[in-house]
């Protein structure tokens, strides 16, 4: 049987202290990790949108509100009120009152009820009904096709009251041609009934043969509206060489003209044979003189004596009353002879304003009473009409009739002469 070998005792221990003390695997200590710091960009991005968002959302229902409002006018509250009171409230709004009188005893013309009610929105120019406290009725007559005079009585023996506008017609002079309320409704006694009164045709004057700027003059002292149109011809340049309507026809005032005038040539291309260029004179230049701060009376006679056309607008100022607070043009500015020049007049602070007859037309003595008799002074200019027919009649006033001057204050008007 093989022996086992055995190993010395001391190579055994030999290698126990050569190998020395055990190996012992340290571990190092590490704090925590922390956990990830979430992003925040991602969300001021998100609240910045939504901050975006939110004003322009403001902005558009903003706009769309104010732009519904600017289209619309709140109807005021006129239960209570007097009639007239209630009808002017609405009419500054721009809105149309329609009456009905029933019987009551509230105060006669007192409004009882309105429709649409205060406060409402609606679009201008919109109907409010108005029911209108009344001890009795009336019915309104019929008095379209009456003269002014013959109107007014109809109503009076109605017990009803009219005011009278004129308008441009057809029909003749102080022929009512319309009426409101109109004929057949029934009103409270007492009430006003709104007449509208022919001014009369206007007579076209014949302007063939004229200078345009004084052709134009002549047709809107009739009170027509000239429509020029540039024509070629033998007759100097600037010179009207027909009309349309025909001198001397009846036409509504505010009807439009044509005019034709002159080129100065007759026409063709390239300047070759049976093309004539003739020249017209140049028109006379004229210094606008400076006029603010003087009297309204004495403005239009210079400028008139100037060869210019004055015309008057009364302006809110606290300045006297006539006195001119401004013109166009201004003093001092080359115009050709003819134009007009605007002047700005004041009706004083606490102004009393009257309406201004209408005189186009009558002579000089039945102008003068009748502004006369309506409070104004007169001043009296002469001017070469345009129609000897005018000759010894009013062919202009300023300020034109039908507007509203001080009480008191100066109508200058234009009689035709030669």
């Amino acid at each position: 049987m093989p022996l086992r070998q055995r190993t010395p005792r001391r190579a055994r221990r030999i290698d126990e202290e050569t190998a020395g003390p055990p190996v012992v695997e340290e571990e190092r200590y590490g704090p925590p990790r922390r956990p990830p710091v979430p992003e925040i960009w991602p969300w001021l991005l998100l609240f910045l949108l939504l901050v975006i968002g939110g004003l322009l959302a403001a902005y558009f229902l903003t706009r769309d509100h104010k732009h519904h409002a600017a289209g619309s006018v709140a109807v005021p509250a006129v239960v209570g009120m007097k009639q007239d009171e209630a009808a002017r409230r609405l009419n500054e709004r721009r809105l149309v009152p329609v009456t009905t009188a029933k019987v009551s005893k509230s105060p006669a013309g007192t409004v009882l009820a309105q429709d649409p009610g205060g406060g409402t929105e609606v679009a201008p120019h919109s109907r409010v009904a108005l029911s209108v406290a009344a001890l009795s009725l009336a019915q309104v007559p019929d008095v379209v096709g009456s003269k002014t005079s013959a109107a007014l009585a109809r109503l009076q023996a109605a017990g009803l009251t009219g005011q009278v506008t004129t308008v441009p017609a057809q029909a003749a002079a102080g022929v009512v041609v319309a009426e409101s309320p109109a004929a057949g409704a029934k009103l409270a006694k007492g009430s006003t009934v709104s007449l509208k009164a022919s001014r009369g045709p206007a007579t076209v004057p014949d302007v063939r043969g004229q200078l345009a700027a004084d052709a134009k003059g002549a047709l809107r002292t009739a009170g027509l509206v000239p429509v020029e149109f540039q024509v070629p011809g033998t007759q100097p340049k600037g010179t009207v060489t027909a009309q349309k309507p025909l001198p001397n026809k009846k036409v509504p005032r505010g009807s439009k003209v044509r005019i034709n005038v002159s080129t100065g040539s007759t026409g063709g291309s390239g300047g070759g044979a049976g093309t004539t260029t003739t020249s017209a004179p140049a028109l006379q230049e004229v210094t606008v003189p400076n006029v603010v701060g003087i009297q309204q009376s004495a403005a239009q006679r210079r400028l008139h004596d100037g060869g210019l056309r004055p015309r008057v607008k009364y302006v809110p100022s606290s300045r006297p009353v006539g006195v001119v607070t401004g013109q166009n043009p201004g003093g001092g500015t080359k115009v050709k002879k003819g134009s007009t020049v605007l002047l700005a007049v004041s009706r004083g602070p606490n102004p009393s304003l009257t309406v201004v007859p209408d005189v186009s037309g009558k002579t000089q003595q039945a102008a003068t009473t009748t502004l006369q008799n309506a409070g104004f002074k007169v001043q009296v200019l002469t001017v070469k009409p345009a129609n000897p027919s005018q000759s010894g009649r009013v062919v202009d006033e300023q300020p034109t009739g039908t507007t509203r001057a001080p009480e008191g204050s100066t109508v200058t008007i234009y009689v035709g002469s030669g």
